[in-house]
């Protein structure tokens, strides 16, 4: 029983460490970002549960189910924005991350600039849940 509790920690570290190494999908193709996803986000899964046709975007959602992430696309398949659906045990981790990877320009509102462009982070709070918004700078 301790071994198995050991592995999972050292695979939700290990799941942890990948997702730390943030890459913006904004501005990508759609076959872009399933590679880019594939490759550092392991521990993502595409989910196709609920297709919606009218919307052009991918779903994706992390090994444990405590974050839904989801890219949108434009009508030539360029990521214009994506969103972090999360459960709050996320919480901590998110801000971190963002404190981290992101300049804090205001309460919940942070910014990256790429040398392309500049990348928006919002984190909205909600009851059971909270997002984080991603989109590309209005210039």
């Amino acid at each position: 029983m301790i071994i198995r509790i050991i592995i999972l920690g050292l695979f939700l570290s290990t799941s942890m460490l990948v997702q730390a190494q943030s890459v913006s999908i904004i501005g990508m193709t759609k076959e872009e970002a399933k590679e880019i996803v594939n490759k550092k986000y392991r521990n993502f899964r595409l989910d196709n549960t609920i297709v919606k046709q009218e919307f052009n975007y991918l779903k994706y959602v992390n090994g444990i189910q405590t974050i839904t992430w989801i890219l949108f696309f434009s009508k030539e398949d360029i990521c214009t924005s994506s969103k972090k659906v999360c459960d709050y045990s996320e919480y901590d981790f998110i801000i971190k991350k963002l404190n981290k990877e992101y300049q804090m320009i205001s309460d919940m509102h942070w910014e990256s600039d790429s040398g392309n462009h500049t990348t928006v982070m919002t984190l909205e709070e909600k009851d059971w849940y909270f997002v984080v918004h991603e989109k590309m700078k209005e210039k």
